[in-house]
This record gives C-alpha cells, sequence and structure tokens, in this order.
C-alpha cells in the first residue's frame, strides 16, 4: 500500500465497500481514453471512470472553459443570472428537444426532483419502475427503482411498483404486445391509472445489465402514458450524451419523453453537475405554480462551463456519431469473444448499443478485474456481467488492441 493511499483511507470514505477490502489504484496521469496508474502503468479505460468521461481524459477545451469560468465568476447564488447558465440552458434545449433544466449536483438529486416535479404537476404519488432498474443511492430513489442496493434498507422503504422485465424477453407473435408491455400495462390497471404521476425508465438500462428493451416497449410506455394522463420519465443519466451512439437512448426508438434527467457524461465528469429537463407543458406550469425544489449549489457556474465545454466538444468532434460508429467495430469484437473457442462458452452474451455493452458471463466474474489490469484494462465488474462502456473519443484502431487483451484476460479466466 502506498503512503498515499493510507494518507486518504485514513480520513476519507471509499464508496461501495467494506473498507479494509478496498484495492488501491492509484491515478498519476491521464489522457483520451486512457489512464495511468502508479503500479499498472497505463490501461485502458472501459469504465470511463464510472461511465463519467464521455469526452475523454483532460480535454483542452473543457479544461479551458472551466478556467475561464473560475476566472470570471467561479461561484454565484443559485438565481443569479450568468452568461454560462443562459448559454447552458440554450444548449440543453437545442440537443434534448427538451424546454426547460433543473440543474442538480449529481444523478441521485436529479431523479429524486424529477419525481418531486411529476407529483407537483400531476397531484398523484405513485412512479412505477422496471424490476431491474437503477435510478440513484438516496432513500427515496432507492425505495422506487429496482437496484438490489436497497436491500440494508428495505424495512425502512414503501413498497415499490416494478414492471418485470425479463431477460431475454419471451418472444411473442407478430402484433402482440411483448412481455415487458403487458407487464406495464397489467400494472397500470391494477394500481389505477388516475393514482400513478409517472413511469421512470433508464433510456437503455446501465450497470443492472444492459438489457435491450423489445421493440414496442419505448413507443407503447409513450403511449400508455397519454392515455392516463401519466407523466414519462426519461433517466438519460448513463445513457446520454452519445453513450448509446445517439445524443440520447430514447431517440433509438423516437420517443419524447414528458421529463429527462442527465448527468455523467453532461460534464464528461470534468464536474458535478446533472439535472431535470421538462417540456414546454411542464415548464409552463411552474410559470404560475411554486417550484418546490432547491439547492444550494444549484447551477454551479464552474459545472455549468465544464457541461457547456463538454456538450460543445460532443458536437464539434462529433463523438455520439463517433461512439455509433466505433461502437459497431466493437460490437464485432466482442460478438467474436461470444464465438471464440478458446474460451468454451464463457461469454454467454453481448449486447448493447455505441459505446454502452455488456458481456455476460456463464459465472460470476470473480477475479477479472483484477486479471484485466494485468492485461492493461481497467473492466468494471459486477455479478456475471464485464461492462466494456470507454471514453467516447476511442479511435476504431485501438479496438483490435483491446480485444485482444480482452481476449487474453477473459482466457486467463476460463482456465482457472
Amino acid at each position: 500500500m502506498s503512503e498515499l493511499f493510507e494518507r486518504q483511507r485514513d480520513h476519507l470514505f471509499f464508496t461501495w465497500s467494506v473498507q479494509d477490502d478496498v484495492v488501491p489504484i492509484e491515478i498519476v496521469d491521464a489522457a483520451g481514453a486512457r489512464f495511468c496508474t502508479r503500479d499498472q502503468g497505463w490501461l485502458w479505460d472501459l469504465e470511463s471512470q464510472v461511465y463519467n468521461v464521455n469526452a475523454g481524459h483532460r480535454h483542452p477545451h473543457i479544461q479551458q472553459r472551466m478556467i475561464a469560468q473560475i476566472e470570471a465568476m467561479p461561484a454565484a447564488a443559485p438565481n443569479a443570472v450568468l452568461p454560462i447558465r443562459a448559454e447552458l440552458g440554450e444548449l440543453l434545449r437545442r440537443h434534448s428537444g427538451m424546454h426547460r433544466a433543473f440543474l442538480t449536483t449529481g444523478g441521485s438529486e436529479a431523479n429524486e426532483n424529477a419525481v418531486k416535479m411529476a407529483r407537483l404537476f400531476t397531484g398523484r404519488s405513485k412512479v412505477i419502475t422496471r424490476r431491474h432498474s437503477y435510478h440513484g443511492a438516496t432513500l427515496a430513489i432507492l425505495g422506487i427503482a429496482g437496484d438490489d442496493r436497497k436491500a440494508p434498507f428495505a424495512r425502512d422503504l414503501q413498497p415499490a411498483i416494478h414492471i418485470d422485465d425479463p431477460y431475454p424477453v419471451p418472444p411473442h407473435a407478430a402484433g402482440e404486445a411483448s412481455a415487458w408491455v403487458r407487464s406495464l400495462a397489467a400494472v397500470i390497471e391494477r394500481e389505477g391509472p388516475a393514482t400513478i404521476a409517472a413511469i421512470l425508465l433508464e433510456g437503455l438500462t446501465g450497470a443492472n445489465g444492459m438489457q435491450l428493451p423489445p421493440d414496442d416497449f419505448w413507443p407503447r410506455a409513450r403511449e400508455l402514458c397519454d392515455a392516463h394522463g401519466i407523466l414519462l420519465i426519461a433517466d438519460e443519466i448513463f445513457s446520454g450524451f452519445g453513450r448509446t451512439g445517439r445524443w440520447f437512448a430514447c431517440d433509438r426508438w423516437g420517443v419524447r419523453p414528458d421529463i429527462m434527467t442527465i448527468g455523467k457524461g453532461l460534464t464528461s465528469g470534468y464536474a458535478p453537475l446533472a439535472g431535470v429537463l421538462v417540456s414546454p407543458r411542464i415548464a409552463a406550469h411552474f410559470d404560475d405554480h411554486k417550484l418546490w425544489c432547491g439547492l444550494t449549489t444549484y447551477a454551479h457556474p464552474v459545472s455549468c462551463a465544464a457541461a457547456v465545454g463538454a456538450i460543445e466538444v460532443y458536437e464539434r468532434e462529433d463523438l455520439p456519431g463517433n461512439a455509433d460508429r466505433v461502437g459497431a467495430v466493437l460490437g464485432e469484437r466482442l460478438d467474436a469473444l461470444q464465438r471464440a473457442p478458446k474460451l468454451g462458452g464463457l461469454v454467454r452474451d453481448h449486447r448493447g448499443h455505441g459505446l454502452m455493452r455488456v458481456l455476460e458471463l456463464d459465472r460470476p466474474v470473480g477475479p477479472l478485474a483484477t486479471i484485466a489490469l494485468r492485461h492493461g484494462l481497467f473492466l468494471p465488474t459486477k455479478g456475471k456481467l464485464a461492462l466494456i462502456c470507454p471514453p467516447l473519443c476511442l479511435e476504431a484502431g485501438a479496438v483490435p488492441e483491446i480485444g485482444d487483451r480482452l481476449e487474453a484476460a477473459l482466457g486467463e479466466l476460463a482456465g482457472m
């Protein structure tokens, strides 16, 4: 253990961890789609630092935007009027098609405030989510979502209302609704449409498996919401800002939500910022009804500058398009891993869009993350899943090297 690790460990918690079990990784440099550690050297960042760094590490334009804002106005009260805040609002409207934003410091807060706004707007209280969903770590959002990290607090939470979302999706006849849609319709009927404020769905599920929804799910969810006066909330915190090869994952299904939550790639992880985007109809409601939402560091100027810089990079370098193109090349390589004879069927499935992909193995991943480090990869794992979500600046020429390193790591796991 390094002296720096001990200094940090003494006085700062590590997240989602038994503190004595933390394996330190000391980052000393970063650039593009890679970062460098004290012990392992340069690694391909297949996690984008918790799925944040869409633009890549140390992009000079984002850094310059932040520095300029620090020099101009590094802090301001929530309702102060600043050029950088107006500029960010305009960019968000242009790329999302939504009308107005409420900005927060993280994704959990964004989903909390989206639910508050839905309840204020509709006068209803219930929120429906998928059984295999994750929307944040605050108590209220843990209670609403389906993630197993709610288990330690289960006795303190209200029962959640979930859509059953079996995966793989059971086959259905042409013209027949998918199992996901049938479950959603049944849940609405059972709970009573007039009691339901919102249906909260991830654009594409993230850490809980990236289960691809059946083609009819998003369009039918939109139709059911419209029929019953229910708001459709798209959680694009993980999947937004080009991650799936589109600006937002729900664009793949041609669906416009009433509310969209954003984060992570919003600033490319360069500063804390997330938000709630709403349609013109919802924005107009709060023109003459009080918005009971607020926080001290609302629309922090430096975070807004990071977001403006990141969005400008996505535009100028066409990173959503790059994610689509390079993602297709990466997808072919991952499909080949699934078929590779020497892996003996270790890889059971590969799925995803753009540069948001996952390998599902036939066993718990166990030591795969540690093995991957020896092969020059920083690879996030969970259960039987290996998630592959590099920065969107990844070049197609890097895919063969990453694929070979990943195949070697998987081969080592298969032989254990």
